[in-house]
């Protein structure tokens, strides 16, 4: 019988971050005229260190604490690490932009004014004022949060963003909760520290954007219609945070929403029968049904029909990113079939000097340790498979799945953005995929990163070439 590992073996580390050494360095050589500049290469190695060696120490260290010590230092610990990123952005942004906004800002910025106005005379309209507005319903949830904060403390920007702090924090628990549920406690504190050290999953606690928020609500919705699907009792408190969470999830990214539900519907109907019971299965499933009813407003359907009727609009928005000023040609030549292969590894890490792309480059390591890890999840799905456990983790697979593949048919199948919102499911995989690593599979480890670093000098020669650069 194979023994689990409890822990995030130092070899993978030590090979992630080796790879990540020599591809970097492989990219400064062969587009020398491009080379990355050390601000964001020193932001890179920061990232991709302090993700697996912590993620080794760490999953070693803390593997034997109690559960309420552990949960104690995870939330410390990722509270303490986003709140120093929120006040070390804030300043470094101003440095760099002249504002506390990122670089080439543009919804961070809108969120902003819109909520300042707003808060201004929030006492006399109150919500009614997004409703009038000509905000579609997937763009009225994070302005009204917003508003929010700055009518109950005042306008304050970095005020706002230690709330983002805060949630960022707290949906590193529901995730170590959600895979506990699923996968076990061992497996759960991989996870837990995964998120707690996720570059990305920092990072957007640093800006004003609705990311961070989203991906709480979407972690709390599944976190507890997981625990509603495996109960054998029904409890109203937990259904009416499921109803509730949502519903708000179609006022931040109607797809999102739907995707929620799709999955949730899914492990109503497909999930193994040694979870719940049908009859609370059909009971739900009815309230469900009913919140859709009150939910889908004629606004909502219009949106979630436009979705649908404009299912193929990637090849015109394509088309735009190769034609448009400082674009890159050979965009248009992406598709649906060039975009599914990736999407459980993509988006890639920009390694070369883009003048336009100082998101990217800060944010390049943080997109490396997706590519590595993806080599987990896609480990977690054989293994679920081969031992036909893919029915008992319904809702996480079915998520996973069906929201990538929304984005992989849209405009941002790429975009580092737009993944987000899956990356607490990625993340929860890949924990199990580390725990099933045997020496079987642990082979293909190596010849996985010599292509993902190949893929990696491919990407970044595929941006430079499409800007005439080489």
């Amino acid at each position: 019988m194979q023994t689990q590992i409890n822990f995030f073996p130092r070899f993978f580390s030590k090979s992630a971050i080796i790879g990540f050494i020599i591809i970097l360095g492989i990219c400064s050589v062969v587009f020398i005229r491009a080379t990355l500049p050390a601000i964001w290469a020193l932001f890179a190695i920061i990232e991709v260190l302090g993700f697996f060696y912590f993620l080794n120490v760490l999953t070693r260290n803390w593997r034997h604490l109690s559960v309420s010590l552990f949960i104690r230092n995870l939330f410390i610990y990722s509270l303490v690490i986003r709140l120093n990123w929120v006040v070390f952005s804030y300043y470094f942004f101003i440095a760099q932009t002249g504002q506390p906004f990122e670089f080439l800002t543009g919804d961070a910025l809108s969120y902003h004014n819109w909520a300042s106005i707003a808060s201004s005379y929030f006492s006399e309209k109150g919500y009614s004022q997004f409703f009038e507005s000509r905000l579609g319903y997937s763009d009225l949830g994070y302005p009204m949060f917003l508003t929010t904060i700055y009518y109950i403390f005042g306008e304050t920007i970095i005020g706002a963003r230690l709330i983002f702090a805060l949630l960022g924090a707290w949906s590193v628990i529901l995730i170590y909760k959600l895979t506990k549920r699923n996968f076990g406690e061992h497996t759960g504190r991989i996870a837990g520290i995964m998120a707690m050290l996720f570059p990305n999953l920092i990072y957007y606690t640093g800006l004003h954007l609705k990311e961070t928020t989203m991906v709480f609500l979407t972690i709390l919705f599944f976190e507890r219609a997981d625990l509603l699907l495996r109960e054998n009792k029904l409890d109203v408190r937990v259904l009416a945070t499921v109803l509730l969470t949502g519903g708000v999830l179609f006022f931040f990214r109607t797809v999102l929403g739907v995707a929620a539900l799709f999955a949730l519907f899914s492990g109503l109907v497909f999930s193994s029968a040694r979870i719940g019971n049908w009859a609370k299965r059909i009971f739900v499933s009815v309230w469900v049904l009913i919140m859709i009813w009150i939910f889908f407003s004629a606004r909502i359907q219009y949106e979630v029909s436009y979705l649908v009727e404009n299912y193929d609009t990637q090849d015109q928005n394509l088309r735009f990113r190769a034609e448009r000023e400082g674009g890159n040609q050979l965009a248009e030549y992406g598709s649906v079939f060039v975009f599914v292969p990736f999407m459980f590894v993509a988006p890639f890490p920009t390694f070369v000097n883009i003048d336009t792309q100082q998101q990217l480059m800060l944010l390049s390591g943080g997109y490396f340790t997706r590519n590595i890890f993806a080599f987990f999840v896609i480990l977690a799905l054989i293994m679920l498979y081969k031992k036909k456990l893919l029915r008992r983790h319904i809702i996480v697979i079915m998520f996973t799945l069906a929201y990538l593949a929304i984005l992989a048919r849209s405009p941002y199948a790429l975009s580092e953005r737009f993944h987000l919102p899956v990356a607490p499911f990625l993340i929860i995989l890949s924990a199990y995929g580390i725990n099933q690593i045997n020496l079987k599979n642990k082979k293909y480890f190596i010849p996985y990163l010599v292509l993902i670093g190949l893929v990696i000098i491919g990407w970044n020669w595929f941006k430079l070439a499409g800007r005439g650069i080489i």
